[in-house]
This record gives C-alpha cells, sequence and structure tokens, in this order.
C-alpha cells in the first residue's frame, strides 16, 4: 500500500503526550473527475454550435459560460487543487473570460448589432471557448487516464483521420 493511500485512510493518530489530526489533499485526478462530471452535463459545450445559436439562448449560453467560471473558481479555492490540474482549471476559466469578453456579460446588449453580424461573433467565440475547453479536457483525460463522455468527446481537437 502506498504512503498516499495510508495516509488518505488514517487522518490522525494520538499518543499520551498528544495527537496529530491532517486531511489528506484531495488527489488531483480526483479533481479532474469532478470537473469532467460538471461539465458532461452544460449544454453550451455539448449542443451542436449552429443549434445553440439558432434554438437557443445565447443569453442562456452567456449564463452557463458564467455558472463554468464560477464552479471552476469555487473548485481551485475549496480543494487542495494544486499543480498540473489547477493549471487546466485556470486555463479553462480564462477561456470562459474571453468567451464573456467577446460577447458581452449581457449578450442582448448587442441589438444595435445586425443579426448576421452578432451570429458570426457569437459563434467564433463560441467555437474558441469549445476549443480550448476541449483541449485542456483531452490533455486531463491523458494525463489522469480518464474516460470522457462522448457529449465532451465531441469537443476535443479532430485528428488527422477525422479530417480524412
Amino acid at each position: 500500500m502506498k504512503v498516499l493511500e495510508i495516509m488518505r485512510r488514517i487522518k490522525g493518530f494520538s499518543t499520551p503526550l498528544g495527537g496529530l489530526d491532517w486531511e489528506a489533499p484531495v488527489p488531483q485526478r480526483a479533481v479532474a473527475e469532478k470537473v469532467i462530471v460538471f461539465l458532461e452535463d452544460r449544454r453550451v459545450l455539448t449542443m451542436p454550435r449552429a443549434i445553440t445559436h439558432a434554438v437557443g439562448d445565447p443569453d442562456h449560453c452567456v449564463a452557463s459560460v458564467f455558472q463554468i467560471r464560477e464552479t471552476l473558481t469555487r473548485i481551485l479555492m475549496d480543494t487542495d487543487t494544486g499543480g498540473e490540474v489547477a493549471e487546466h482549471l485556470k486555463a479553462m476559466r480564462a477561456a470562459c473570460r474571453r468567451f464573456l469578453n467577446s460577447v458581452g456579460h449581457d449578450h442582448s446588449a448587442h441589438q444595435h448589432v445586425n443579426d448576421l453580424e452578432e451570429g458570426a461573433i457569437f459563434g467564433a467565440a463560441l467555437g474558441e471557448f469549445r476549443a480550448v475547453i476541449g483541449i485542456q479536457l483531452g490533455v486531463m483525460a491523458a494525463r489522469y487516464k480518464l474516460e470522457l463522455p462522448e457529449e465532451l468527446a465531441a469537443i476535443l481537437p479532430a485528428t488527422e483521420a477525422d479530417d480524412e
């Protein structure tokens, strides 16, 4: 049994002279799994882009990206999320900020822009957002040997075989 596993099972000990308690850090793999579970239910990532803008509700997408950013921040603050997984979460959070800066925090504020131009701006920002999230998820999944749900695997970068 590895030392880290032992430490996870035993959270402290006592002696007649005193005791020692500690909380074992959350393993990086568990943090990555938590993020994947959260993101697999985000329609802003999983719905086809054309449907997201046509059906959708760009305001709902903006709200979802806000929620993603807030959740990533909470995960970074709540757990001992250091090391490599923190870098992935920070990159995802930066993608959220770029998306929100591109489309505006209140998407309806762009009413003066014609629908075609607004759709192009929104579509480009959404594509960039999904690409960054997909890259970060792909690297995390490979690093921690995690499987990605089909919905999230769809936003991974294409391989050369996919292009043929």
